[in-house]
């Protein structure tokens, strides 16, 4: 004879492989986000993944600040920079929402760049991995998505 507490144990371990595949899916999407994609110094560049698409905003569609940002940030930052891309909606804190310029525009480009090149909380640090240049045109991007726009530079 079935009893309802043999149906309900059942559901326990389903639920706890539920959990296990949604986080490793969260990992391996932060991981892919995160500079997971990093070309090795052989010279080899093939690509192992699709480029994400490049942000609608303010960044003209050479500017190498805005592609980094679309393959790199994007996961967490979400395209338009408000903090809401797939990969962030399980971190706490949140993360950053650049077009809140009331935040951002307190941020000096040192501090900013502080953060690109050691990471903070749950955003990885991408010294080693992004050059000084490329560091700079991320920030020149996230500059862009602030509203208000940042009045210095």
């Amino acid at each position: 004879m079935n009893s309802p507490h043999a149906s309900r144990a059942s559901v326990r371990p389903l639920a706890a492989v539920a959990a296990v595949i949604a986080l490793f899916t969260l990992g391996n999407a932060l991981i892919a986000g995160c500079g997971g994609n990093k070309t090795s110094q052989s010279g080899d560049t093939t690509a192992t993944a699709t480029p994400a698409p490049a942000p609608a905003a303010t960044a003209d569609a050479g500017d190498e600040g805005a592609k980094i940002y679309a393959e790199k940030c994007t996961v967490c930052h979400g395209p338009g920079g408000k903090g809401d891309g797939p990969g962030g909606a399980a971190l706490n804190p949140k993360p950053r929402d650049h077009t809140d310029g009331s935040y951002m525009n307190t941020r000096t480009d040192a501090q900013l760049l502080e953060v690109l090149h050691n990471g903070k909380g749950a955003m990885p640090a991408w010294k080693g991995i992004l050059s000084d240049e490329q560091m700079q045109a991320v920030l020149k991007h996230v500059r862009s998505l602030a509203v208000p726009p940042y009045p210095g530079s």
